[in-house]
């Protein structure tokens, strides 16, 4: 009984969400309360339970199956869950401000908590059921708030520039559009995530993630004999690699900035994105431990590979995006998907290395630092546009002059993205560096290098181009200010904790990296074997150097200076070419947008004005006139020749009858 109040942990964000809709002036106040409450129950939840353990109570049958609404509390759901509430906490609280006197914010709240509760029941999910509910609640509610300003009036808060074409396509896309792209790329995933639940059924009988872990070598070797193990891994995952906007899904994800800057935050830091790398944390280690007992350890060559080679394409491809842009939180969306690259990166590399539990780690510690200093960033971002009244960095310029402290901020999320020692980002990417090396892909290695310098490049261009360069002469008549206090505390704490998590993290020998690494491999369903994080002085001095390249770089050509101009054309080609995301948004819309209205506009015409039309309005009605007055000779209103008919129709019946009854009795 004591550990149903952990059920709270997702019921409370839940519950405000309907509250608020009642009690409209309090809704930020309930909210905040209950994701607080959520936190402190989910950090405290290894003190109420035994980990690993389930908490479930009988919900339905299905196919003769009982499902079980259940909550798995493991080393795995309780770090990441603490972690997800800790930040949407400070994300909300932010809101309050951010979001005072907006005429939605009152649905702001209600999504808000939803998606915090969606989140959280997607963690702590016993099932596949109840894991598929708090994803697809994710999906609702970011389409909710990526298109909050659904009027589209506003066009400082759309994506892209207006009026720029690539390859014919607009490039510009507005919030009630941008909410649309998200739902649609995203489901269109989850078709293949519940297609890979659904044979999971099929071969274990089960969907409680502890009968699939007690009946995985079953499940891989009935798979693997029907060759079917790669097509369900793939579709499996496809809900995985879409939520987590890795390529070829990515798309979604860059034009979800037309929401409110907060909820930009909780996408990218605590929910949505993390999602997908969630699922991947969660069943990899089942599949590997599978693998080993059925003997078919080999047959995830493949799928691991690509797994790999996804993710290092996506943060190299992202990170080249991000140094072309001029739109601050485009830049941050690209650095979001590219981070989780390197994600996936470590997800993937860990069926090729000894110990697969440093890999996983090293993803699920870059999971944390993301989360702190992205948020960071985000938050900083949205202060920053508010006050300077636009989304381009060349329009910030002159920054630290009016908002010193968001400036120091950001240049501590700025450092942790870097990769700069001894920030909380530096230890867990080049981890997944080390373990992706160890794999022998040289490909994803190089990928992942090159992404390390142009992620430093790009985001000091960003905070050159904001905070040390001097802004023109009109800035000084501008009423740029600090952000207010309520805005200001949670994205400078977030900045700190980027710091402080680095620096705790290997130190004091060991550090926080070894207590959480330790609590979760050894307190999760599958308790893979664990060993001494180990880091080589030749892989730390390649990580740090590309780093401070790509970061001097940035600071050398960017200071004092607004732009680079080009003048080879085919540096101006290079620059449209990743400024208009490789043209991969107007090859998707040119290959399945245009081309299905196009179809769909062709058989429009086809059915009003083509064939169908001539089969419809001529000749069916000339076949039921034609008949109709043939059918009128027959009726001359003549009685005798009725009744005529009649007695020949009855005497005809009469005779089949006698016939029939002579065949049947002889």
């Amino acid at each position: 009984m004591i550990g149903s109040i952990l059920f709270l942990i997702w019921g409370l964000p839940m519950l405000a969400a309907g509250l608020g809709l009642v009690l409209r002036k309090q809704a930020p106040f309930i909210s905040i309360l209950t994701i607080a409450i959520s936190f402190i129950l989910s950090a405290i939840s290894p003190f109420i339970v035994s980990v690993p353990s389930v908490i479930s109570y009988p919900w339905f049958m299905l196919l003769g199956l009982q499902i079980n609404f259940g909550m798995l509390f493991d080393g795995l759901s309780i770090v990441m869950g603490s972690v997800v509430a800790f930040v949407s906490l400070l994300i909300a609280i932010y809101s309050y401000r951010y979001m005072y006197g907006d005429w939605g914010h009152i649905r702001y709240w209600y999504f808000f908590s939803f998606f915090v509760g969606s989140m959280l029941l997607l963690v702590y999910a016993s099932n596949l059921i109840v894991l598929l509910i708090g994803w697809e609640g994710t999906t609702l509610a970011s389409y909710a708030l990526i298109g909050h300003w659904y009027t589209d009036e506003d066009e400082e808060r759309w994506v892209g520039d207006k009026g720029r074409y690539a390859l014919g396509v607009p490039m510009w896309f507005t919030p009630s559009q941008s909410g649309v792209r998200a739902m649609i790329v995203t489901s269109f995933g989850d078709i293949g995530f519940i297609t890979g639940i659904g044979m999971l059924y099929k071969v274990s009988g089960t969907l409680s993630i502890l009968g699939i872990e007690k009946n995985i070598t079953q499940i891989i070797t009935s798979l693997n004999n029907n060759g079917l193990l790669i097509p369900f891994l793939i579709a499996f995952t496809m809900g995985a690699f879409a939520k987590s906007a890795q390529f070829p899904f990515h798309e979604w994800l860059v034009t979800a900035m037309t929401g409110p800057s907060s909820i930009s935050a909780l996408i990218h830091a605590a929910t949505m994105v993390n999602a997908g790398v969630y699922l991947l944390l969660r069943f990899v280690p089942i599949l590997l431990q599978g693998a080993v007992v059925a003997g078919l350890y080999s047959s995830l060559n493949i799928f691991f590979t690509y797994v790999l080679v996804i993710g290092a394409f996506t943060a190299f491809m992202m990170a080249s995006m991000a140094i072309a842009s001029n739109e601050l939180k485009l830049i941050l969306a690209y650095s979001t998907a590219s981070q989780i690259g390197y994600m996936f990166m470590g997800i993937g590399a860990a069926y090729f290395i000894s110990t697969p539990s440093i890999a996983l780690f090293a993803s699920l510690s870059h999971f944390i630092s993301q989360a702190l200093f992205k948020a960071a960033m985000f938050m900083a971002a949205g202060a920053l546009i508010e006050e300077f009244s636009s989304r381009y960095i060349k329009d910030m310029a002159g920054a630290y002059s009016k908002m010193k402290l968001t400036a120091i901020a950001f240049l501590l999320a700025s450092l942790s993205l870097s990769g700069i020692p001894p920030f909380s980002g530096f230890w867990d990417k080049d981890l997944i560096l080390e373990s992706t090396l160890q794999t022998g892909n040289v490909i994803a290695y190089l990928l992942g290098v090159i992404g390390a310098f142009l992620t430093a490049f790009y985001i000091f261009r960003a905070f050159t181009m904001v905070f040390v360069n001097k802004g023109d002469e009109n800035l000084k008549e501008k009423e740029v200010k600090e952000a207010h206090p309520v805005m200001l505390w949670p994205y400078f704490v977030l900045g700190l904790l980027s710091l402080l998590f680095g620096i705790f993290w290997y130190f004091p020998y060991g550090g926080l990296s070894a207590l959480i690494y330790y609590f979760v491999y050894r307190q999760s369903v599958v308790q893979l074997p664990t060993t001494s994080i180990y880091f080589s002085p030749l892989d730390v001095g390649i990580s740090v150097t590309i780093a401070l390249i790509g970061l001097l770089s940035a600071f050398y050509i960017y200071r004092n200076r607004r732009e680079i101009v080009l003048k080879s054309d085919a540096l101006k080609k290079l620059r449209d070419f990743l400024y208009d995301r490789w043209y991969i948004n107007s090859i998707y819309y040119k290959a399945f947008v245009y081309s299905l209205n196009d179809f769909a506009s062709a058989l429009r015409k086809s059915v009003e004005f083509g064939s169908f039309d001539r089969f419809y309005h001529n000749l069916v009605p000339r076949f039921i006139l034609g008949t109709g007055e043939r059918l009128r000779k027959f009726q001359h209103g003549d009685i005798g020749k009725y009744l005529l008919v009649l007695l020949a129709g009855a005497l005809v019946l009469l005779v089949i009858g006698f016939v029939m009854l002579v065949l049947m009795y002889g």
